[in-house]
């Protein structure tokens, strides 16, 4: 019998719902507001809780809150891309393993249903340079090696540099434009047609990653 894992009892699960409540009141606000303009007592207002404390001890610090927001969904969208990548091992259209890379993300947003936050929670991260640099660290885009290799081999013959500068193109595209997606859906009540939006930013961005490179004039 395996006792490493201590028994579920009333209290922890309460405690679980709790801090899952804080996490999805947390990303929401984000989402809305932004990252500066919501305190950590707003937050716990927001969520119904008494306790003003109540975030410090079921989540930790500000950073250990964004962190655990982005691994929420991180999970998720690596699994579909580890998924997508191993089917396209092998296969020569650059633009299936763009996909790879695109789809998974916009996959998991799809998932969520309307209203969702988490596009616009992640558009406020990324732009904000104390967090900006550690998102990648939470298993957002999964194993992308080998979907990556097979773009170098494809594109034009780049300076590191403007490699560097398309792939963050195409990442800040894809971000900026879901982002907008739902918070139009979320004011609408008309969900985001998540199918075409992932098919247009796979198109898109594959043409930016595999433009023909110009001298600078």
């Amino acid at each position: 019998m395996n006792t490493d894992t201590p028994p579920r009892t009333p209290r922890r699960a309460q405690a679980e719902a709790t801090r899952a409540l804080l996490l999805q009141t947390a990303e929401r606000l984000y989402a809305e507001r932004g990252l500066a303009q919501v305190s950590n007592r707003q937050i716990v207002e927001a969520a119904g809780q008494a306790n003003n404390s109540a975030l410090t001890y079921h989540v930790g610090t500000r950073t250990d809150l964004i962190h655990a927001i982005a691994r929420s969904h991180g999970g998720d969208i690596a699994d579909r891309t580890q998924v997508m990548v191993e089917r396209a091992h092998g296969v020569a259209d650059p633009r299936v393993h763009v996909a790879s890379l695109v789809l998974p993300y916009i996959d998991h947003l799809a998932s969520l249903g309307n209203p969702s936050w988490f596009a616009r929670f992640t558009a406020q991260v990324c732009t904000d340079p104390a967090f900006a640099a550690g998102l990648s660290g939470e298993r957002l885009l999964g194993d992308r090696k080998e979907a990556l290799d097979v773009l170098w081999s494809c594109m034009p013959d780049l300076p590191i540099e403007q490699a560097a500068l398309r792939e963050q193109a195409v990442r800040m595209a894809i971000i900026h434009t879901c982002a907008e997606r739902e918070r139009v859906a979320a004011e609408t009540g008309e969900a985001a047609d998540w199918g075409l939006i992932g098919h247009a930013l796979t198109d898109a961005a594959t043409g930016l990653l595999l433009a023909p490179r110009h001298p600078r004039g």
